[in-house]
C-alpha cells in the first residue's frame, strides 16, 4: 500500500516538474521573441557597431585633451638695419635731365665766362656803389649795383660759371630775372631776359645758354635792348668787371 502511494507521489512530482520546465521553456522563448521584437522596433545597434562607437568616443576624447597647436611664425631678426634713403650724388641736379657739374667753387681769382657772344659788350650803365652814375631813362644819378650791357633782342645769354639756379622771377625794374649761386657766397644776376630755359634747383655748366635778351623794361627804354648783369658776395654788391673777361668790359 505504501509502495503504491510512493509511486503516485513520484508520478505527480514528475508531472509538476515537467509542467514547470515546460512553462519555463515557453516563457524563455516568449522572452527571446519579445526581446528580438524590441530590438527590431528600437533598431538597436549590434555588437560591432557598439564597439566602433566606443572607439570613436575614445579617439575624440584623446584629441580633445591635446593642446592646440599655435601657428608657426617667422622669426624676426633683432637689430635689422633699416636702409636709409640714398642721397643724391654731389653735383647732380634735382631737375630731370640736368647736366652734371662739378662742386661749386668760386674765389677772387676766378675768371668768368662771357655772358654773351657776338656783341660789342658796350657798357651802357657801369657798376658803381661808391659814386652815382647817370641813368638815361630815369634822367637821374644814383648808385648802380649792377651793369647794363648793350645787346640785340634775341641774343643768347649764357651762365658765366658753373652755377645752381636759385631764383627765376619777374622783377619790376629788370623784367624776367634769373639768380644763380656760383659757390662760396658768390651769386650772379641776369635781367631783362626772355625764353628762359632753367628753373630753380637746376645746375648748369659755364657757358650754358639760360635764355635770351628781351625788349627793355620801362626803366631802360632810352638805353635800348640790353642785358642787366650783377654780382653779389654774401648778399653785398660787387663789381662784375673784376671777374669778367676783357671782351666784356
Amino acid at each position: 500500500m505504501r509502495s503504491k502511494q510512493k509511486k503516485i507521489r513520484l508520478a505527480v512530482s514528475g508531472l509538476l516538474l515537467a509542467a514547470v520546465v515546460g512553462t519555463g521553456i515557453y516563457a524563455y522563448q516568449a522572452d527571446q521573441n519579445y526581446v528580438e521584437e524590441l530590438k527590431e522596433q528600437a533598431q538597436l545597434p549590434d555588437a560591432e557597431e557598439v564597439e566602433e562607437f566606443w572607439k570613436d568616443v575614445n579617439t575624440s576624447s584623446a584629441e580633445a585633451d591635446l593642446p592646440e597647436e599655435e601657428p608657426e611664425s617667422t622669426p624676426v631678426p633683432e637689430d635689422t638695419p633699416v636702409p636709409e634713403p640714398s642721397a643724391e650724388p654731389e653735383g647732380t641736379s634735382p631737375a630731370a635731365g640736368n647736366a652734371l657739374v662739378p662742386s661749386l667753387s668760386f674765389d677772387e681769382n676766378t675768371v668768368l665766362a662771357a655772358p654773351m657772344t657776338g656783341t660789342s659788350g658796350e657798357v651802357l650803365i657801369p657798376y658803381n656803389m661808391e659814386h652815382t652814375v647817370y641813368f638815361p631813362t630815369l634822367d637821374a644819378y644814383k648808385c648802380s649795383p649792377g651793369m647794363v650791357m648793350a645787346a640785340e633782342v634775341g641774343t643768347p645769354v649764357m651762365a658765366v660759371a658753373d652755377s645752381l639756379v636759385t631764383l627765376v622771377e619777374n622783377h619790376e625794374e629788370t623784367g624776367l630775372t634769373v639768380t644763380m649761386d656760383m659757390g662760396d657766397g658768390y651769386q650772379a644776376v641776369y635781367g631783362q631776359l626772355k625764353d628762359v630755359t632753367v628753373e630753380p634747383g637746376q645746375q648748369v655748366e659755364a657757358s650754358a645758354v639760360i635764355g635770351a635778351v628781351n625788349e627793355p623794361t620801362k626803366y631802360y627804354v632810352e638805353e635800348g635792348s640790353s642785358l642787366y648783369f650783377a654780382m653779389t658776395k654774401d648778399g653785398q654788391p660787387i663789381d662784375p668787371t673784376l671777374y669778367l673777361p676783357p671782351m666784356a668790359e
